[in-house]
């Protein structure tokens, strides 16, 4: 289980807690629960769904590989063969940059200092490919479940024209995902989490996201996201009010 201490509109402070197996009843005003083990209604929060894609990495690289469609197989060792490397940790303003840049090519909220809350969890891996970075992942880190969840994603290509810069990119990605699968197996992780799927999704863009992280086979997972009543307020005040 990971806390993170934040606040709602600069004001209100809250705690947001990762992989609980339940939610505590009395922090119903000031905890929200994010991918929680249980599915029950819980006074005092908002009960929401949350289906992600899970690969256990605890069995054997090879059991793990023979799952990932062909597809992902043949980019892997391409992107090896046109010379990509990856780096196992790097830093946090370097990613929160690369993720920014990114960000403003696919009108996706950017970034802030709030990140930083996460640095005690948080690990950076990124793809190289001819002295420049084109791919990176940040992931959260908890210990005590032997759980790393993938946080945030960014390539390069989406700032980019050159069309073999963007096949490489691509490939580029697929490489990254499977060298950080190998590398927090060897730290003793279990659980490596993609980050959320779009359940019963029609729009076109998610479902190429889904199409991607199901190409490296995994199950899927379901979990509950409780939302407290105090952040429930607080967001329909700022819809009312547009603050």
């Amino acid at each position: 289980m990971i806390q993170i201490n934040n606040r709602a509109m600069r004001i209100v402070p809250y705690t947001v807690v990762w992989f609980a197996a339940k939610p505590n009843l009395w922090g119903c005003l000031l905890k929200y629960y994010k991918q929680s083990k249980s599915s029950e209604a819980v006074p005092g929060y908002r009960k929401e769904d949350f289906f992600t894609k899970v690969i256990d990495i605890s069995a054997p690289v090879p059991s793990i590989e023979a799952n990932f469609d062909k597809n992902t197989s043949y980019e892997i060792r391409r992107a090896i063969k046109d010379g990509v490397s990856t780096v196992m940790g790097t830093g946090i303003k370097p990613f929160i940059d690369f993720y920014n840049a990114f960000a403003i090519t696919k009108g996706l909220k950017k970034i802030n200092k709030e990140f930083y809350k996460y640095k005690p969890h948080l690990f950076i891996t990124k793809a190289v490919y001819q002295n420049q970075d084109v791919v990176m992942h940040a992931y959260i880190r908890d210990n005590s479940s032997q759980r790393v969840r993938l946080l945030h994603s960014a390539s390069l290509f989406r700032n980019e024209n050159d069309s073999q810069l963007r096949a490489v990119t691509g490939r580029a990605n697929r490489l990254l995902h499977f060298e950080d699968i190998c590398f927090f197996k060897r730290l003793g992780f279990k659980i490596y989490d993609l980050g959320g799927y779009a359940y019963n999704t029609s729009d076109t863009e998610l479902l190429k996201i889904n199409k991607f992280k199901d190409s490296f086979g995994g199950s899927l997972l379901q979990e509950t996201d409780y939302v407290p009543i105090s952040l429930t307020f607080l967001s329909l005040l700022k819809k009312v009010f547009r603050l």
